[in-house]
């Protein structure tokens, strides 16, 4: 198999990317080692935001994420998984309170949408939230939107095949053949995948992929867990950051439950069940409609985290035509990243944007070794 630009993992980051290499106009062959969306994209809470991205160059990049996925969908037209309709967030301690109160403050002095409305606004927003009544003002964040990640992977890949992408799923590559600073190929079972240029996105498995290379690049494996309940029979229609909960719309029609301390204990290899059990308990405190319903699915997934925590998008430190994008904001970023990668691939059109977060600010700080 021979072609201009391989890419190697089909989440959201590398079905954009393959998405904007085929706009570009270069022949791009796709692969997945399992199907595409059925690894982090998958089992995201997949909310697109900023409101938590620092330091400010972070924040910038998250924010033209959001802008891209707009752009996106208007391009592709039609339901390609992008919800609008902002998040919500309050707190029910001083602390945390007053660590919300500055966070909006900061935000909207950087002109990111970040609002105070009243208890009573928020709830004719979501009518099926319970808000204690302790709670005056609650954050409003509106320009954020959640996204139904498996299906726009679905309408990228099959807008890139329309434009002569080859995608190819259930393709493992268990090999690289390299020529001096060069991959020459990736061996995919019995066969062989030439090309110019290399973009590997696969996000928690990056460290594995790179190791036959030499290199080390700082990407580590965060687990987290998401539950999905039966359909409520009153509607949420977005993003709701509460206490102890976070939750928004599922796709299918029901809720998509998750907790930062939950993905803490299901890293320590807590019960699925009883973790989705504690999830829906709290659910049924924050939105009472939740009360009556069963989990329908558990979504246990591995989260790539960046050693620095930022996102990494780049050519690979040592290598002429290989690149790679690792992020823990893969869903908010991957529209952007894929152009901007695809630009420096196929245009030779490097972005300054990308300044920060390309790999070899690693070789500085001796984490990254050849």
């Amino acid at each position: 198999m021979k072609c201009d630009v391989a890419v190697v993992g089909l989440g959201i980051v590398g079905a954009s990317a393959v998405y904007a290499v085929a706009w570009a106009g270069a022949r791009v062959l796709a692969l997945d080692a399992g199907t595409p969306g059925g690894g982090t994209s998958g089992s995201s809470f997949a909310w697109l935001n900023s409101v938590r991205k620092e330091p400010d160059v972070y924040h910038r990049l998250n924010a033209a994420g959001m802008t891209a996925h707009r752009d996106l969908s208007r391009e592709l037209g039609g339901d390609a998984g992008y919800h609008e309709g902002g998040s919500l967030e309050w707190a029910d301690d001083s602390d945390a309170e007053r660590e919300l109160r500055e966070r909006v403050h900061r935000l909207a002095s950087r002109g990111y949408p970040a609002d105070w409305i009243s208890r009573e606004r928020a709830t004719e927003l979501e009518p099926g939230l319970a808000i204690p009544d302790q709670v005056r003002d609650v954050a409003f964040f509106a320009a954020d939107a959640w996204l139904d990640a498996p299906r726009l992977i679905g309408r990228l890949l099959a807008a890139a095949s329309a434009r002569g992408a080859e995608v190819r799923d259930g393709k493992a590559v268990r090999s690289l053949r390299m020529r001096g600073d060069r991959i020459e190929a990736l061996v995919v079972d019995d066969d062989e995948v030439t090309a110019r240029s290399f973009l590997v996105c696969v996000g928690p498995a990056t460290q594995a992929f790179l190791e036959p290379l030499g290199v080390v690049i700082p990407v580590g494996r965060v687990p987290g867990l998401l539950a999905v309940t039966s359909r409520p029979a009153v509607a949420l229609g977005r993003v709701v950051h509460a206490p102890g909960l976070h939750l928004r719309p599922d796709a299918g029609g029901g809720l998509l439950l998750g907790a930062e301390d939950v993905d803490t204990l299901a890293a320590n290899s807590g019960s699925p069940a009883s973790l989705s059990a504690l999830l829906l308990e709290r659910a049924g405190r924050v939105f009472p409609a939740a009360r009556p319903l069963r989990i329908v699915d558990s979504r246990i997934g591995v989260r790539p985290m960046p050693g620095d925590r930022h996102t990494i998008a780049g050519r690979i430190p040592g290598l002429a035509n290989g690149w790679l994008i690792a992020t823990h904001s893969g869903i908010t970023l991957g529209p952007l990243l894929g152009r901007l990668l695809a630009d420096e691939i196929v245009r030779d059109k490097p972005s300054p944007t990308l300044a920060p977060f390309r790999p070899d600010r690693f070789l500085a700080a001796g984490v990254t070794a050849g």
